[in-house]
């Protein structure tokens, strides 16, 4: 028996294959392929080509088959998780958009105000998929009346690898477009006519329910294999490290979040720095979402980069230095890209001296500070308790020390964390019938 992920994520495609057989029952095979899909990222637009990113898959599967061809083409199940909020539209497999992703920045604060108001959830920000149907039905209409269906590059996908008659969406993905009844599990449909939102959104599916078979023989995927509704990427990365147990998550990337896990109950307020999102039937997340991590470091790298020809400073050295200077007074605050509940605020340095402006210093401010942003974000909520799993920083020890010491203990979480394996091991967990 062997199962299959895919991942869709803003820079790369991956997928995992589990296999079981009599002599090893859990083998865990991974591919990745990187797409470099991004065609428009200017004039505060963000959109990749969907054909880059298909082309992309193709290689990750083929990469796959090198490995375990055989196992490829006798896969059961197929689980698919995307990067969340963005939106795409299609009329057959060949006419499609551009994907519009969760980093788009065309709708302006004024227009989100305006919008939110029409909803029961305030939950609407730019690159969200409502919030982006929204903007094109008052800019662009005659670009929406070109196609007949909307949904993820995942639901995009399914519809092709199916043989779909309509674009079907995961209550988990329908969430993060916005416009959601939380309550009815379906669409805002209220909030959506006084938006202006006149195409037909995709059927909401809860998670864990298989939407079709296999189909389309193009993808080296065997026939007739039983495919998932796809999920957020936040919630696949999530499972892959708690599985179905309680927790708390830190994870570092190009981006950072704390998430924890919480029983499906009325929580009531929550700060705007916070979100709750769907997983498992029984529980919920809590997120602080930050716009800000590795790129905040990577802005620090190419900054004393320009500043020296003859030095090459890579992220591993600037680590190192960060490291020895970790008991710096300086102080930044990294949020370079902003954050989605305080658009306005941007990055600062304080506690500066005539001698804490090196190399070293600044980084390790930097790295200090997408740990206490964080932090900063989930005041206000009962983080206590459960275990704290840091993922991503298990070759970071600058990162390890402000974890521990503005987070407390921690586990380090060492193994690949990958959302196409957490999607495997979600579905498996949570299968559910329609």
């Amino acid at each position: 028996m062997s199962r299959l992920g895919i991942d869709f994520g803003t820079t790369s495609i991956k997928c995992a294959l589990v296999t079981e057989t009599t002599t090893n029952p859990h083998s865990v095979f991974h591919s990745k392929q990187v797409h470099d899909a991004d065609v428009i990222s200017s004039d505060g637009k963000h959109e990749q080509s969907v054909p880059v990113m298909i082309s992309a898959l193709r290689k990750a599967l083929k990469g796959l088959a090198q490995r375990s061809k055989e196992d490829l083409l006798h896969v059961e199940t197929v689980s698919i998780c995307c990067q969340m909020h963005g939106i795409m539209f299609w009329n057959d497999v060949e006419d499609t958009s551009n994907l519009i992703t969760w980093q788009d920045q065309r709708c302006s604060q004024e227009f989100l105000t305006e919008i939110r108001g029409h909803s029961v959830s305030d939950d609407l920000h730019t690159g969200y998929g409502n919030a982006t149907l929204a903007w094109l039905a008052r800019n662009s209409p005659q670009f929406l009346e070109r196609y007949r269906c909307c949904g993820t590059i995942a639901d995009y996908f399914i519809y092709v690898l199916c043989g779909l008659q309509e674009s079907v969406i995961s209550d988990h993905n329908a969430q993060s477009w916005g416009y959601f009844d939380e309550k009815s599990g379906n669409w805002d449909y209220g909030a959506v006519k006084t938006a202006g939102i006149g195409v037909k959104l995709p059927r909401i599916l809860k998670s864990g329910n298989i939407v079709g078979s296999v189909e389309d023989e193009n993808f080296v995927i065997a026939k007739g294999a039983q495919v998932f509704v796809p999920i957020g990427d936040l919630q696949a990365s999530v499972y892959s490290v708690l599985g179905g147990k309680s927790g708390r998550v830190f994870n570092y990337g190009t981006a950072s979040q704390i998430v924890m896990t919480t029983e499906c109950c009325d929580l009531g307020s929550l700060p705007k720095s916070v979100r709750r999102a769907l997983y498992t039937h029984d529980h919920n997340l809590i997120t602080a979402a930050s716009l800000n991590g590795g790129n905040s470091v990577e802005v620090v790298v190419k900054l004393f980069s320009s500043l020296s020809t003859e030095t090459k400073l890579d992220y591993e050295t600037l680590m190192e230095m960060a490291y020895d200077k970790k008991n710096t007074k300086l102080r930044v605050c990294p949020v370079f890209f902003g954050e989605r509940h305080a658009t306005k605020t941007f990055g600062s340095f304080s506690n500066v001296t005539h001698d804490n402006l090196t190399v070293g210093d600044i980084s390790a401010a930097v790295f200090r500070g997408i740990v206490e942003n964080l932090s900063d974000m989930m005041s206000g909520v009962d983080i206590k308790g459960d275990v704290l799993y840091a993922v991503g920083i298990a070759e970071r020890p600058v990162l390890q020390y402000f974890v521990k010491e503005i987070l407390g203990d921690f586990t380090l979480f060492e193994k690949e964390v990958t959302a196409a394996y957490g999607a495997i091991l979600f579905d498996l967990g949570n299968e559910t019938s329609l």
